[in-house]
């Protein structure tokens, strides 16, 4: 019986040792293999942490490149910033019967706010009107006030054509001062000749102190667009022309009528005694005279002249004349005048198609590099 029981237990024990042996294999088995997937877990997130943080590494350096680019490129906005910003018209001719002429003057003010929003002062180089009546006056005075950088100065100077009421009226009782006091009336300007400091620059303006008529009387049809400067206006130019002069700063000046002579258009220009302001303005290189009237195009290399001093021919925003073509509507030009500390650009734009014409560069030196 005994021996029975011995067999029974032997069979059992050898029957029951590959089952636990193989229990006990595939309890290690899964055992490692956890382990393993554990390893692999903790490798796997230690490699994305590695990776997300090599992502950050990334990002964190392409924030600091981009906000040194940014910062270049402030640096060289404000770099390339224009001290000052000048636009110049001249010659709108607004005429109440030439509706034509007062939609080319708005179109060329939103030009100009659009290509320099920010411009700091616009001088209107004469003729704003065609026979200088107050309704003309109106109407110019709404459209500039519409349409200009609102925070921007004025500089309004009287023309040829703010003489002529006489021309359109022959019966017309209105004298010289008469003419002149609308004009310093209705464009808000202290005198018929005047300076102003704008942003620490210096403007001055001479004009024409008699009508077309008068002018006719004395020096027969040949003066009648001659400009009259009397013995006062030239001694108040001269005086004024050395007040906080610096070689190195730009005195803008502004003259309806051209110096004859000079500047593309000016064969028919100021006349009788403009030679001699010419001779005063030379005594200060470093001034820009401004003429328009002729309404000759941008594009002719003498539109920028220098003897002595520098010359600009404004054109005409209302219509373009030469005398081979005659008068052109199509045409509006005039200027944008970027001021640097170390130059002065001029670029001459065609507004009716809101191109530029070209653009002339001038160099401003310093006192001890003047010749």
């Amino acid at each position: 019986m005994k021996k029975i029981i011995v067999s029974i237990l032997l069979v059992i024990a050898i029957l029951s040792f590959p089952i636990f042996q193989l229990k006990q294999a595939n309890t290690q088995a899964l055992f490692q293999s956890a382990t393993a997937q554990n390893k692999s877990a903790a490798q796997i997130e230690k490699a994305a942490t590695h990776s997300r943080n090599a992502v950050q590494e990334s990002a964190d350096e392409s924030a600091k490149l981009q906000q040194t680019t940014d910062q270049s490129a402030t640096q060289l906005e404000t770099e390339n910033k224009p001290a000052f910003q000048l636009a110049v018209i001249s010659d709108t001719h607004i005429d109440t019967h030439m509706p034509e002429v007062t939609t080319k003057f708005e179109t060329a003010l939103k030009d100009l706010k659009n290509i320099a929003p920010e411009y700091d002062a616009i001088a209107v180089n004469g003729d704003m009107t065609n026979f200088g009546l107050v309704g003309e006056y109106e109407i110019f005075k709404s459209i500039l006030n519409a349409n200009k950088n609102p925070n921007a100065d004025k500089f309004m100077v009287m023309g040829n054509h703010e003489w002529l009421e006489k021309r359109i009226i022959p019966d017309t009782a209105v004298t010289d001062d008469e003419l002149k006091n609308r004009f310093i009336d209705e464009m808000g300007v202290p005198g018929l000749y005047y300076d102003k400091w704008i942003k620490g620059y210096h403007f001055i303006t001479i004009a024409g102190e008699k009508s077309e008529s008068t002018m006719k009387a004395a020096y027969g049809e040949s003066g009648r667009d001659s400009a009259y400067i009397s013995d006062d206006q030239y001694q108040w130019l001269e005086n004024t022309l050395s007040i906080n002069a610096e070689d190195n700063k730009p005195i803008f000046v502004f003259f309806h009528q051209p110096i004859k002579n000079t500047v593309y258009g000016s064969e028919w220009g100021a006349g009788l005694d403009d030679q001699k302001i010419l001779a005063l303005l030379k005594k200060y290189p470093q001034v820009i005279l401004f003429s328009g009237h002729s309404h000759y195009p941008l594009d002719n290399p003498k539109s920028i002249y220098t003897d002595g001093i520098m010359m600009v021919n404004t054109s005409s925003v209302a219509y373009t004349y030469t005398p081979e073509g005659g008068d052109n509507y199509t045409l509006s030009q005039g200027y944008m005048v970027n001021v640097y500390d170390d130059k002065v650009e001029f670029k001459a734009r065609e507004f009716s198609t809101g191109t530029w014409i070209k653009t002339v560069t001038i160099t401003i030196m310093e006192p001890n590099q003047q010749k």
